[in-house]
């Protein structure tokens, strides 16, 4: 569910939050009842008065919490009580306040949990460690020590309440001068940023490790499976009879008991146990963690699917449906990545080797049952991956009515399998395929890379090398491989699978580094001719983020050096420090891949600041966007929150239009033309 359909309409909660945030005394009874999530069926979760503010239903991890109890260790007090007020009016005014919607998750309480930290070890509310005179006092000296990251997080967050101030003035829980931010931005201006270009793009997983990696995986869940019946069993026993599978010391003072040796050999599971040397109930749980773990690496490579995606598929995902008389092997699950939704229903094709991760996640499951008492008889409802450790919450969200998710984080679990596997170690050709692949990143600088040292795999490498290899078979579309990564633009796909063409196999002469770096250059030159014809040439009117700056200055006859120096921009096209792509309504400027296009704004380029529009080809695309926005609204029921969002961009989109004066020529443009 998205954050804006869920609480229905957002206008209005945020009008009231401007009110409830006023300085007015009498609004304390009626702040503290306002409501602050909502759970699918309408029931409030958290109120404004809840020490506990959980948003896990906005959030698809279903991980995000706000707290405001356990920043401080001491006993309460008037002045703890206070601050904890302070941070929930600060919490709140960043949900509603802020100029642009964004989801509960990115508003990490880290950066505000040291500012009231400070204000509580100097007997200061927030209030007052924010005046002149405590900032420069206490604040400032806090702030200069910090390392970059966190000094990075706390800036964004000063810059961000004084922003909300300017729009609400009755809010005053910020600096009182602004002074005192460009001093802040100074000092950590000081650190060293990291180039715009830096290489960023996940690992692509060299072939031979691929190989080797799928294998191990393989191996490890065969075994698994294996045993797997015997475990449940093992686990079985154990509920039943307490004093099943003591240590020796406990099963020597009771005679009912069943010492950990017995019980193993009475199962038949000492063979197993032996080679992984599992001693006692502990270190068999790790043993069920890491084969959950390899289950979930091994549907992350053979589905392409993101670790969020894993993590929340049914116990009953797996299905084979008839295509065009052929039986497919597919997962049915849920994605974040449409519409807005946190869980939208989606499946994806995988293949029938996949049947082995399956049930050896259907025997961890039995055994996560067995161990917390959860009911799998319903298989929708229970997780194909549950959490085998934290016992189920007794109040709150959770995607499954069953049992909780597993956690997201697994890097100790499938450290411990690696660890069995030496093949797994990175060779010299292994980096020597790297800069095959790509040339222009430092492999042999990267410190995660170490020659004689283990890869470090991560889910993401799965989804990325998925997609070059595919893209290297020539056996899978762009179309194809966008619709199985659940990529909302061809763009995003073109980018996973960016490369693809010099992956192994593929480049082999000794001249092969100096042609991927005239390809690359040529690219780079491919995209200034572009930029010379569709903006530097052009008579037409632009506007846009960038296109209205350079249409600005060349109305003013001050036209931009980018516009009127040819050589130096082609320049900057070549070194990468400027590029020019094709966007969905016009050209984009922005170096990184695009984070701002979704299903519920799909012409979000006409109010961002890298985008490059013009009054012919921009304004037949725009048509034709709101064209397919009022096409859709015809699909729900007028007071739907889903219509009424779309009504919203629709009239701003016009809006914005009529205010540049090409609303009317919009309107008379032909589709087709």
């Amino acid at each position: 569910m998205s954050f804006i359909s869920t609480i229905d309409l957002r206008h209005h909660l945020d009008e009231q939050a401007r009110s409830l945030l006023s300085n007015n005394e009498n609004e304390a009874a009626a702040r503290s009842e306002f409501v602050i999530s909502k759970a699918a069926d309408g029931s409030v979760v958290s109120r404004y008065k809840d020490d506990v503010w959980n948003m896990k239903m906005y959030d698809p991890a279903a991980v995000t919490i706000f707290s405001f109890s356990n920043w401080h260790h001491e006993d309460e007090s008037e002045l703890s009580l206070l601050i904890s007020d302070e941070m929930k009016q600060i919490q709140l005014a960043r949900l509603h306040l802020f100029p642009k919607l964004r989801k509960p998750r990115s508003l990490v309480m880290t950066p505000l949990y040291r500012i009231a930290k400070l204000a509580f070890k100097n007997a200061l509310s927030i209030k007052e460690l924010f005046n002149a005179t405590n900032c420069n006092r206490l604040l400032i000296p806090s702030y200069s020590a910090l390392s970059q990251h966190p000094m990075r997080d706390l800036l964004f967050l000063i810059k961000e309440l004084f922003s909300i101030s300017l729009l609400q003035p009755s809010f005053q829980l910020t600096l009182t001068e602004h002074n005192t931010i460009e001093l802040m931005q100074n000092i950590y201006d000081r650190f060293p940023k990291a180039q715009r270009d830096k290489p960023q793009q996940t690992k692509l997983i060299p072939s031979r490790l691929y190989a080797e990696f799928i294998m191990a995986l393989s191996t490890e869940l065969d075994e698994f499976n294996k045993y797997g019946a015997l475990i449940c069993s093992f686990f079985e026993k154990r509920n039943t009879n307490h004093l099943f599978a003591v240590g020796t010391y406990r099963a020597a003072c009771n005679k009912e008991s069943i010492s950990w040796p017995d019980a193993v050999k009475k199962i038949g599971l000492s063979s197993l146990f032996y080679k992984h040397s599992i001693t006692d109930w502990n270190r068999l749980m790790h043993y069920v963690n890491e084969a959950q773990t390899a289950a979930q690496y091994w549907i992350h490579l053979f589905s392409g699917m993101r670790a969020n995606e894993v993590r929340h598929l049914p116990a009953d995902t797996y299905k084979k449906i008839i295509s065009s008389g052929v039986e497919v092997s597919i997962l049915d699950g849920y994605t974040s990545k449409y519409s807005g939704n946190n869980h939208t229903r989606t499946f994806w094709v995988t293949a029938p080797i996949v049947e082995k991760a399956i049930a050896a996640a259907h025997h961890a499951g039995t055994v996560c049952a067995l161990r917390h008492n959860y009911s799998n008889t319903d298989l929708s409802q229970y997780p194909l991956f549950p959490n085998l450790i934290q016992k189920k919450p007794e109040a709150g969200y959770q995607a499954f009515s069953a049992a909780p998710v597993v956690c997201p984080s697994h890097k100790s679990r499938i450290s411990r399998i690696i660890d069995r596997w030496p093949a797994l170690k990175v060779q010299e050709a292994d980096i020597c395929e790297l800069e095959r692949f790509d040339g222009f990143r430092d492999w042999r600088n990267d410190p995660d890379v170490k020659i004689s040292q283990f890869w470090p795999f991560a889910t993401h490498q799965c989804r990325r090398s998925l997609a070059v290899y595919c893209a290297r078979s020539r056996l899978v579309s762009l179309g194809t491989m966008a619709l199985q990564f659940k990529q909302l633009t061809d763009a995003m796909a073109s980018y996973y699978r960016r490369g693809s063409a010099f992956a192994v196999n593929f480049v082999k002469s000794d001249d092969a580094n100096g042609w991927i770096d005239e390809l690359e250059h040529e690219r780079r030159v491919a995209q200034y001719f572009d930029y010379e014809s569709d903006v530097i040439n052009s008579t037409n009117i632009l506007w846009g983020g960038e296109g209205n700056r350079i249409q600005n200055a060349r109305d003013k006859g001050k036209p931009l050096i980018i516009t009127t120096d040819r050589a130096e921009t082609r320049r900057k096209f070549e070194k990468g420090e400027m590029v020019y792509k094709n966007g969905p309504i016009g050209g984009c400027t922005n170096l990184e891949p695009c984070e701002k296009i979704s299903f519920t704004s799909v012409t979000a380029c006409v109010f961002c600041e890298k985008s490059i529009l013009d009054d012919d080809k921009s304004l037949k695309k725009i048509k034709h966007s709101i064209n397919k926005l009022r096409r859709e609204q015809a699909l729900f029921t007028s007071d739907s929150p889903h219509k009424l969002q779309l009504d919203i961009e629709i009239d701003t989109i016009c809006k914005e239009l009529k205010k540049r004066g090409l609303l009317e020529k919009m309107e008379n443009k032909n589709e087709r033309d």
